[in-house]
């Protein structure tokens, strides 16, 4: 269980194209010190299961803010960490805001995961999003982060203003060489009041098609799939604040986008395995591990009523197996 504790914009000495926290995640303050013993509180008492529970500071540069008030949060968490309620804490931030001081407190303060905000590893397309910072960065950072023992996450976004997708493919192979613990991979989307809204106006940015961000992101998924770095999240977190009307003003924004990425795996693993397999069959059985249930039936049936139309199947069904079966690798049962 992760307790989450968000700084919106804390600490970042950029104001990158994509980025408004406030429309994504609707929290105008950072939160404060004293506020986080009483909601770490809450969560532990109604949390449902006894799995070890941490706290992550997001939103903001965590490491980018002066010492005192990194501090402040972290010794705001310490005496839960003492008495065995929260195993470790996780934070993200900037990959030119990482020294070896910094991770020396963060290591004394039991910080045990570090995501670093990558976005791309084109320095064009960094440049293009007002990162402020380069590749070079990213990696002398890993490397550090790495030197000290941490987990260490890292955050791409595919469409940025001069990306394409050479280069995001680029960017994952670059990725995959530095041996993250695991990826996030979030779309740009045009929100409400960036630098990115005003470049979207006047048609001097165009963001992807959810078909290209669908496919863009299922590229980086079997690759980094194959490379054993896990894919924690693909697409933003729906909220409230973000599903208002008007928030995301365009873009590949899909509650679901996840889904949709390994509806698509999961389709054409299923038509290869029926290939060469003799149409006008009257049923077919797949089964898949339980947590690709959802995905190969695709929403509203979509995967099922493709497969029937495409191979002349009268009825596709897809169950659920053993968990022990490999995610995102569906297997022909039967054909009568």
């Amino acid at each position: 269980m992760i307790i989450p504790f968000f700084i919106p914009h804390s600490g970042c000495p950029h104001q990158c194209v994509f980025c408004n926290q406030k429309n994504i995640t609707g929290q105008t303050q950072p939160v404060a010190p004293s506020a986080i013993p009483q909601k770490i509180t809450e969560y532990l008492v109604g949390r449902s299961s006894n799995r070890p529970a941490h706290v992550a500071f997001y939103g903001g540069s965590f490491t980018a803010l002066p010492i005192e008030p990194q501090k402040e949060y972290l010794t705001a968490v310490r005496p839960f960490i003492h008495s065995g309620q929260i195993e470790g804490i996780r934070l993200s931030t900037r990959p030119d805001c990482i020294t070896n001081e910094v991770l020396a407190m963060l290591k004394e303060y039991h910080v045990t995961t570090i995501e670093l905000g990558v976005q791309s590893m084109d320095d064009e397309v960094l440049t293009r999003s007002g990162r402020g910072h380069t590749a070079a960065d990213t990696e002398n950072a890993i490397t550090l982060i790495k030197s000290h023992g941490f987990l260490i996450g890292l955050q791409l976004m595919p469409g940025l203003p001069g990306d394409s997708a050479k280069s995001f493919i680029r960017t994952i192979d670059t990725v995959i060489k530095l041996k993250p613990d695991f990826v996030r991979i979030y779309p740009a989307l045009v929100i409400k009041d960036t630098p990115l809204e005003d470049l979207y106006g006047p048609g001097r940015y165009m963001p992807l098609s959810l078909d290209d961000a669908v496919k863009l992101c299922r590229e980086a998924l079997e690759r980094f799939d194959l490379a054993g770095i896990d894919v924690i999240r693909i697409g933003l977190q729906p909220t409230e604040e973000l599903e208002k009307p008007g928030t995301i003003i365009a873009g590949p924004y899909h509650p679901a986008f996840r889904q949709l990425v390994e509806s698509s795996i999961l389709l054409d693993k299923m038509r290869f395995a029926l290939r060469n397999c003799a149409r006008d069959t009257g049923r077919v059985t797949f089964q898949v591990n339980p947590k690709d249930l959802s995905a190969a039936i695709g929403q509203k049936r979509s995967n099922i009523k493709k497969l029937e139309k495409e191979f002349r199947v009268q009825k596709i069904r897809i169950v659920g197996g053993e968990n022990v079966l490999r995610r995102r690798e569906p297997v022909l049962l039967s054909m009568a």
